[in-house]
C-alpha cells in the first residue's frame, strides 16, 4: 500500500490549488460527509468492498467538484456524524442475511486537515472464514478504484468454503506449546484405546515423547514444523489450560434465588476430563425424587444419558476459535442450560421469520464441526457420530421425561441449549387439551387421542409457541419414530405441514384453535365497557369460560377446571395465595359473576341467566358449570 501521508499531502495541494489529481486507488476512497443517513449508502458500499478484498481507507471530508473544472474542495468532518460512523459496525450481514459484527475490522481516526478536520476510516480485510459480507443484500469487492458487485455463484462458493474452513479450526497451531508440554501418559492411553479389540496391535506404546512424534503427526496433534495444534493440546497436553485458556474450561453454576445458596464451580483440564467433570457435577446437583412406578426407586430430574450426551456434544462441537468457556447453568426444578461459543451450522437451521406462523426449527445432522476431535471422542465412547444427540432430546421429550428443549441464539457466535425440567405433557397442557376436548373429538370423529398422539400434538403446539418467542426448537423427523402418531394427527386435521415445508424439511404446525387462547375482543363485544372495569383475574376467568363454551365437551367450566387452567396463567396470584386460597378466590369471583344458585333448580336441563350477571349457570348443583351470558345488559353490573 502506498504511503497515506504522501497522498494526504498531495490532496492538500489539490485543495489549495483548486485542482484535481487521480488519487483514489484500490485501497483509498475519498468522500464528502453526507448530511443524511441514507446518503451514507455509497460509503457503506465502499467499506463492504474493502472488507471483502484487502482492506483500505475511506477519507471523509473532501468532495470532488465538477464545475467550473474538475477539482477537490474541502468540506470537513464534524462530530455530528459520529453516530453514522458508529452505525457502520452493524450495517452488514453474511450470505445468510444474519448480522455480522465487523467492529474488529474498523478503526476511525479524526485528524486535523487544512482548515478543519477529516475522518479516516481504516478498514481491515475480513479473514477468509468470515467473508463475504453484504450490504443491503449485495456483496462488493474493490477492483482498482471502483466497487464492483460479487456474483451470487461466488458468494455461494465462498460460503461453502467457510463451512470447510470451520472444520479445520481444531488444527490451528497454538502459540507457545511444545512437545514437552504434552503428557506421555495421555498419549499412551489413546494408543491403548486404538488397539482395543483389534486382532493385532495397530499402534505401539510410546516410550518417550520423541518416539511419539510420528503418531502425533499422523493424528494431526502436531504439524510437520513441530507446532502443536489445538486438537493436540485439547487431548494430550499435561496442563491444557495454560495454553488454551478458556477453551479448555467449563464453568458450572447452580442458579437459585438465594444468593448464599448459589454455587459456581470452574473446571480446567483436557476435553475428556471436562466431559466427565461436567457430567458428575450435574448429577450431584440435580434434584431427585421417588418414583412410584419404579417401585420406590430414586428418579433423577434429567436422564443420565441425556446429561452425558448434551455436555459431550457441547464440548465436541464448540467453536475452538473463540477463547470462551462452555457454561452449565442449573436451575433446580426449572432447567439445565448449556451455553456454547460458536453457532449451529447453517444447514441445520431452518427459519421463516416473516411468515404468519413464524418458523425457527433445527434439524439434526451427524456432521461434526471438529471431525478429528470427534474421531478421538468415538474411541472414548464420548460421541456417536450419528446425530443422535439432537434426536435423543426429542425422544426424551416425547417420552415425557423432560420439557420442550430449545436453542437460543445470543449472538452470531454464541448459542445455548435449554433443557426444561418436568414433562412435555405437563399439567398445564393436560388442562388445555381437556378444555379443547370437544374440538378434538369432533376432528377425530369421536375417537379419543392416544397418549403418544397427545405428546406429539403437545410437542407441535409448544414448538410453535416457543418459535413465536424467538426460540429455536428441534424438528420432528423420521428418526424420532413417531410418524404413526403424526400421520394420524394429520389425517384428523389437528396438525398439518407448514406451507414453507419442502421434501427435505418437514415442519408441522397445529390447528389454529390450539394456539388461539385470547378471546378478550369477543368478550368486549358482549360486555362493552364493563369488561374493561374487571381486573386481570376476572378477565382471564371469563376468557377461559368463553373458550370452553366454544371448544369443550360440556360447553362450560366449573370452578375447579378454571383453577386448573389459571394456576399456570396467573402463577404470581397462586404463589401469593396458595392452592386452596387460590381455588376459593376463583370460586368466589365466579359466583359473583353468576346468578345466585340458591334460588335456582340447577338440575333442570337448561342454563340459567339473569340480565345483570355476566355468566350463566347449569347443574349439577354440587359443582355447576358456567358459561358466558350473551344476554347480559351492560351497566347493570
Amino acid at each position: 500500500m502506498d504511503s497515506l501521508e504522501e497522498l494526504l499531502n498531495r490532496l492538500a495541494i489539490c485543495i489549495r490549488n483548486e485542482s484535481y489529481e487521480s488519487l483514489e486507488t484500490d485501497w483509498l476512497e475519498i468522500k464528502p460527509v453526507p448530511s443524511t443517513g441514507n446518503a451514507w449508502d455509497s460509503i457503506r458500499e465502499t467499506i463492504c468492498a474493502f472488507l471483502n478484498t484487502r482492506g483500505g481507507v475511506v477519507l471523509l471530508g473532501v468532495k470532488e467538484e465538477q464545475h467550473p473544472a474538475r477539482h477537490f474542495s474541502f468540506t470537513g468532518y464534524t462530530e455530528n456524524n459520529s453516530g453514522n460512523l458508529s452505525a457502520l459496525r452493524s450495517a452488514f450481514t453474511d450470505a445468510r442475511r444474519d448480522p455480522i459484527e465487523i467492529g474488529d475490522c474498523l478503526r476511525v481516526e479524526v485528524r486535523s486537515f487544512e482548515t478543519g478536520q477529516v475522518a479516516l476510516v481504516r478498514v481491515s480485510a475480513l479473514p477468509e472464514d468470515r467473508k463475504f459480507c453484504l450490504y443491503r443484500g449485495e456483496a462488493r469487492e474493490r477492483i482498482a478504484d471502483r466497487d464492483e458487485r460479487i456474483s451470487h455463484p461466488r458468494i455461494e462458493e465462498q460460503d461453502e468454503r467457510k463451512r470447510e474452513m470451520e472444520t479445520f479450526r481444531e488444527l490451528r497451531p497454538v502459540d507457545g506449546v511444545a512437545l514437552e508440554d504434552l503428557s506421555l501418559q495421555r498419549i499412551n492411553e489413546l494408543v491403548l484405546l486404538i488397539n482395543q479389540g483389534q486382532a493385532q496391535q495397530i499402534v505401539t506404546i510410546k516410550s518417550t515423547l520423541a518416539a511419539a512424534v510420528p503418531f502425533l503427526e499422523t493424528r494431526r496433534f502436531m504439524l510437520k514444523d513441530s507446532r502443536i495444534t489445538t486438537l493436540g493440546a485439547l487431548v494430550c497436553a499435561s496442563r491444557p489450560e495454560e495454553h488454551l485458556l478458556f477453551r479448555s474450561q467449563l464453568d458450572a453454576f447452580v442458579d437459585v434465588p438465594n444468593a448464599i445458596a448459589q454455587d459456581k464451580k470452574t473446571f480446567r483440564d483436557n476435553i475428556l476430563q471436562l466431559m466427565e467433570a461436567g457430567r458428575n457435577w450435574t448429577l450431584r446437583n440435580i434434584m431427585t425424587g421417588i418414583s412410584a412406578e419404579a417401585g420406590g426407586t430414586l428418579e433423577a430430574e434429567y436422564p443420565e444419558k441425556l446429561i452425558r450426551e448434551s455436555i459431550n456434544n457441547a464440548l465436541a462441537h464448540r467453536d475452538y476459535h473463540f477463547d470462551r468457556p462452555v457454561q452449565l447453568t442449573l436451575k433446580p426444578r426449572h432447567s439445565l442450560t448449556i451455553r456454547n461459543p460458536g453457532r449451529l451450522p447453517h444447514e441445520l437451521v431452518f427459519e421463516k421469520l416473516d411468515d404468519v406462523i413464524p418458523v425457527r426449527r433445527v434439524f439434526a445432522n451427524p456432521r461434526a464441526r471438529n471431525p478429528r476431535l470427534a474421531d478421538i471422542l468415538k474411541l472414548h465412547n464420548k460421541w456417536e457420530g450419528r446425530g443422535v444427540g439432537m434426536s435423543d432430546l426429542v425422544n426424551f421429550a416425547l417420552a415425557n421425561q423432560i420439557g420442550l428443549p430449545h436453542y437460543q441464539f445470543h449472538s452470531a457466535d454464541e448459542i445455548s441449549l435449554c433443557i426444561p425440567a418436568g414433562k412435555l405433557l405437563d399439567e398445564s397442557m393436560e388442562a388445555w387439551l381437556d378444555l379443547l376436548g370437544g374440538f378434538i373429538e369432533r376432528k377425530a370423529q369421536g375417537r379419543a387421542l392416544s397418549n403418544e398422539e397427545k405428546l406429539v400434538l403437545t410437542y407441535v403446539i409448544k414448538s410453535e409457541l416457543a418459535n413465536r418467542q424467538g426460540l429455536y426448537t428441534l424438528a420432528l423427523t423420521p428418526g424420532n419414530n413417531h410418524f404413526g402418531a403424526i400421520a394420524d394427527l394429520k389425517a384428523c386435521g389437528l396438525i398439518s405441514l407448514h406451507p414453507v415445508s419442502d421434501r427435505f424439511r418437514e415442519v408441522y404446525v397445529c390447528a389454529r384453535e390450539f394456539v388461539s387462547d385470547d378471546s378478550r375482543g369477543e368478550l368486549r363485544a358482549i360486555f362493552a365497557k364493563d369488561f374493561d372495569r374487571l381486573d386481570a383475574f376476572n378477565q382471564q376467568t371469563l376468557n377461559m369460560i368463553l373458550l370452553a363454551e366454544k371448544y369443550s365437551k360440556a360447553g362450560g367450566l366449573n370452578a375447579k377446571q378454571v383453577t386448573r387452567l389459571l394456576k399456570h396463567r396467573l402463577p404470581e396470584e397462586l404463589h401469593n395465595r396458595g392452592d386452596d386460597e387460590f381455588y376459593r378466590a376463583i370460586r368466589y369471583r365466579i359466583e359473583r359473576l353468576a346468578p345466585d344458585k340458591k334460588s335456582l333448580d340447577l338440575d333442570a336441563d337448561r342454563w340459567h341467566s339473569v340480565p345483570e350477571s355476566m355468566l350463566s349457570i347449569h347443574g349439577p348443583s354440587n359443582r355447576p358449570l358456567f358459561r358466558v351470558n350473551r344476554s347480559y345488559q351492560s351497566g347493570l353490573l
